[in-house]
């Protein structure tokens, strides 16, 4: 049975029960901590603080350059950098609101459940967000810091900082304030390791590329011919192509040619079989396509290169 908060004079069983599956279904990670269980617990840690400038902090429409030079930028390094006692603080009070959290989730069942339960899991788990944006924002200084001292000739600026943004909330779920050291040092290492093995891969993938025989025809192994275009257009994106493609690195020119049949005998190459050749994962291959296509789209924006944005 659905049970509906006498709040509410209008109840939905299906949406209810389908919201509690979803928190169900959802994993909660959190650091406990003994002192969790004390009687005075809520009220220590859960202290009000405005978290309200959280939400916009920013503006997800400003761009940045492969140089990093843009006004987010210093926008993204304008906030105070924590204390040792403010991070203590955050990071007891996320790690609460999910321990929390996951105690009413494991009290909940989806066929008789409350608005009321719902709503305070949800309250809860939207209260550790905050938190959680209020520490990653109060550390990206760091990730620049740290994304500008790796920045090395074929990968970008926006490439390792997204990656250095992803590995911070990532080391921000995995931190125990309790163990007494800083958690900047911990990112620090996080972020600089993940930023240096990722360069170190880069350049293996190129010293695997550079080894291909010289000239290799990309028609050699292909085996599927490109059904999309008529021969007409096929050789008029040929031609714009071919203005456009020096924006490309080695390996990304080989594999649109490859993936868009831009070779003589207009046949195309696998992912695998492009990742056999470059001795890369397939994946690796089809995020390297991704990337060529996203800058080729860019080059031709407001050119007679349209033809190439419509058409890949």
């Amino acid at each position: 049975m659905i049970v509906c908060s006498k709040e509410f004079d209008v109840c939905d069983p299906d949406s209810l029960s389908r919201r509690a599956r979803k928190i169900l279904d959802q994993e909660i990670d959190f650091i406990s901590n003994p002192s969790f269980n004390d009687d005075t617990a809520e009220s220590d840690i859960l202290r009000d603080v405005d978290t309200s400038s959280n939400e916009t902090w920013l503006n997800h429409t400003d761009t940045v350059s492969s140089s990093g030079s843009s006004t987010t930028i210093s926008r993204l390094c304008r906030a105070d950098v924590l204390s040792a006692e403010e991070e203590r603080n955050l990071f007891r009070r996320l790690n609460y609101l999910k321990y929390k959290a996951n105690q009413f989730r494991s009290q909940l069942n989806p066929e008789w459940v409350t608005e009321n339960q719902l709503n305070r899991i949800e309250e809860l788990l939207h209260r550790a967000q905050l938190v959680r944006d209020e520490i990653l924002r109060r550390n990206m200084r760091l990730v620049v810091s740290i994304v500008k001292k790796c920045m090395t000739t074929g990968i970008s600026f926006d490439e390792l900082f997204s990656d250095g943004c992803l590995t911070l909330l990532k080391a921000i779920d995995k931190f125990d304030y309790s163990r007494g050291f800083r958690f900047s040092t911990y990112a620090y290492h996080a972020i600089s390791n993940y930023a240096y093995r990722k360069i170190a891969n880069l350049r293996k993938e190129r010293a695997q590329y550079k080894q291909l025989p010289p000239e290799r025809s990309i028609e050699e192994t292909g085996e599927v011919k490109n059904p999309l275009m008529g021969t007409g257009t096929w050789d008029e994106l040929s031609e714009l192509l071919n203005e456009s493609i020096s924006t490309l690195d080695e390996r990304e020119q080989l594999i649109v040619k490859s993936r868009f049949a831009l070779g003589k005998h207009r046949k195309t190459l696998t992912f695998q079989k492009l990742a056999d050749q470059l001795g890369i994962s397939k994946e690796r291959v089809r995020q390297l396509e991704q990337r060529a296509v996203a800058k080729l789209r860019a080059v031709a924006e407001g050119t007679r290169l349209d033809l190439i944005r419509d058409l890949l």
